[in-house]
């Protein structure tokens, strides 16, 4: 059965969704389950939290720190029928009570690797926005003690991921690397992390493309989240 699909209000000159946050929902999909808290930082257009709360009966929270994505964000979900509390601001700076789950594709671009000029792709592409050990210690302090923490970030900085998460006490339980294609370096990593003493578990590697094409399990991915991209010039086209 097919899934519902998700129609997402995005900006034309701000950060548009690309597979990363698809394939992160894929790998986040396989620890939901229903009646939990959640928590999705740095939302965008709300695309990561949104598809959880589609296809799983949780308590969703989304937390964006521009005002005008906050808003498409807002906007998306009330479209498609999805209950949220909207959490606005620099998430640093907030204290929003504790999670079972705290999900994130965050800004996790150097300056020195890419320096975004537009206001909207700097909030949600340089890591100086959320400096990592301080949004690890963010999340140690917001999540429940059986709690789970789910993200992505840059493969070329895991030695400073797993430096990060393990300075704070948590356990990377599971992980797994996302490739361009079969020729290329992993560009991506998506962990799962908690309190635990588990051997870290490495799933077998994600190729995007594979002979010049989406690969079969891209494709499925892309199926099983189902949605529909549209491009706005600014905010008040649909206010």
């Amino acid at each position: 059965m097919d899934t519902k699909r998700l129609d997402l209000y995005q900006l034309e000159n701000g950060y548009c969704y690309n597979s990363d946050s698809l394939f992160l929902y894929s790998f986040v999909k396989r620890f939901l389950k229903n009646n939990i808290n959640l928590l999705d930082i740095g939302t965008g257009c709300g695309i990561l939290g949104l598809l959880c709360a589609r296809d799983f009966n949780i308590n969703l929270s989304l937390n964006e720190i521009n005002n005008t994505m906050a808003s498409i964000a807002s906007i998306n979900a009330k479209n498609n029928g999805i209950s949220c509390d909207m959490i606005v601001g620099n998430i640093l700076e907030t204290n929003v009570g504790k999670f079972d789950y705290i999900i994130s594709n965050p800004p996790f671009y150097r300056k020195d690797i890419i320096d975004s000029k537009n206001e909207f792709l700097f909030l949600a592409r340089q890591s100086e926005n959320l400096p990592l050990h301080q949004f690890l210690r963010f999340v140690k302090s917001s999540l429940k003690p059986n709690g789970k923490f789910i993200f992505c970030y840059d493969a070329k900085e895991i030695k400073g991921v797993f430096s990060a998460i393990e300075g704070i006490g948590l356990n990377v339980d599971e992980m797994r690397f996302v490739y361009p294609n079969e020729n290329k370096y992993a560009n991506l990593v998506m962990i799962m992390c908690r309190y635990s003493k588990s051997q870290t578990k490495i799933l077998p590697p994600l190729y995007n493309f594979i002979n010049g094409e989406n690969s079969k399990e891209a494709k499925e991915i892309f199926k099983l989240c189902n949605t529909c991209s549209i491009k706005i010039s600014h905010l008040e086209q649909i206010l």
